[in-house]
């Protein structure tokens, strides 16, 4: 080889070398990182618009969405933030809306929980449940909360310490003083 072309595949190897190295520098990292709040929940997985969708035998009963969702391995139950449950009838029309800062889904048997500034409202009906806590059971067809709670509807309103009714509130039981049972 000539030293013409020695200096030729020299300075080629370092242009290549140059090309790779260039390619391989980036700005730091782009990767999303997660605030420390969360970090600190330690769950295995973590789902940002969460969106499940409850059925039985087929048919949607409900629609459960959150801002985040938790998850860890060991465990049926999925811890929600930021919730938005919606029930529905056999039909396919909202029965429901519930909303609420925060919510635990069980996986296993689909039963829901959500704490915190709960707003319920039945559509059509004019009602209205706030409370800071409420069940909900769709194999049961039933809503329960062992906290007091306010309903409206239309111009009349109702409080007291719990209750518990059927998913229609056709069946409302409720209590003014002093603790409930949940079912």
């Amino acid at each position: 080889m000539t030293t013409v072309g020695r200096v030729r595949a020299w300075w080629m190897t370092g242009v290549i070398a140059c090309v790779l190295l260039l390619g391989a520098c980036s700005p730091e990292d782009s990767v999303p990182v997660v605030p420390a709040e969360l970090a600190r929940i330690g769950a295995d997985q973590m789902v940002l618009y969460m969106d499940h969708a409850i059925t039985l035998e087929g048919i949607r009963q409900a629609r459960v969405r959150a801002d985040t969702a938790f998850r860890w391995v060991d465990s049926t139950a999925v811890a929600l933030r930021g919730v938005d449950l919606t029930l529905y009838t056999e039909e396919g029309r909202e029965r429901a809306n519930v909303t609420s800062r925060t919510g635990r889904l069980d996986d296993r048997t689909e039963e829901m929980s959500a704490w915190g500034n709960v707003i319920l409202i039945v559509p059509g009906e004019a009602r209205r449940l706030e409370s800071e806590e409420l069940h909900y059971d769709p194999r049961a067809g039933r809503v329960a909360s062992d906290s007091a709670f306010v309903m409206t509807a239309g111009d009349r309103s109702i409080q007291g310490v719990c209750f518990r009714s059927d998913v229609e509130f056709n069946n409302f039981e409720m209590q003014g003083e002093g603790t409930c049972a949940l079912p």
